[in-house]
């Protein structure tokens, strides 16, 4: 018996080390991988899906939900549709209270597309027809929605 207690201790002892991870001294572990999770408070048309697609959808959050919370992404939804409808839907639905983010203005010259902001945070917009397809693309706080007017 007190050799399995012995054993028990130096297995519990030692499993930080065999499963790689940090000591009980060190700083907690961290994930910094991208995901495809959609954001809550950017809605989503119906009948439209994400894209699974390698290389068209992700997302990546850090901080939770609070002030110094970062969260970013590119979502890309396929659906049946008119593109002009959906960008009206967007500026009818992204300004609501339970969304919260402004109104939808146009990027440039393009009509394709329109660009919402709440507080530093910026999402831009895309809805383009391909093939018998619409395809929407929406783009939370990276290259293709920061820093465009």
């Amino acid at each position: 018996m007190r050799v399995l207690r012995i054993l028990a201790a130096l297995l519990l002892a030692a499993s930080p080390a065999l499963c790689g991870c940090e000591s009980a001294g060190g700083p907690p572990p961290s994930s910094r991988e991208l995901s495809s999770a959609q954001f809550d408070d950017i809605p989503v048309p119906r009948g439209f899906v994400l894209d699974l697609s390698p290389g068209r959808s992700f997302s990546y959050a850090e901080g939770g939900a609070g002030v110094g919370a970062l969260r970013m992404g590119r979502l890309e939804y396929t659906g049946l549709g008119d593109a002009q409808e959906t960008l009206s839907w967007y500026a009818a639905e992204m300004p609501r209270p339970m969304h919260g983010w402004s109104t939808g203005a146009p990027h440039g010259s393009r009509t394709d597309a329109l660009l919402f902001r709440r507080g530093g945070e910026a999402c831009l917009v895309t809805a383009r027809v391909e093939g018998s397809q619409l395809r929407i693309v929406v783009e939370r706080n990276t290259g293709g929605a920061v820093g465009r007017e």
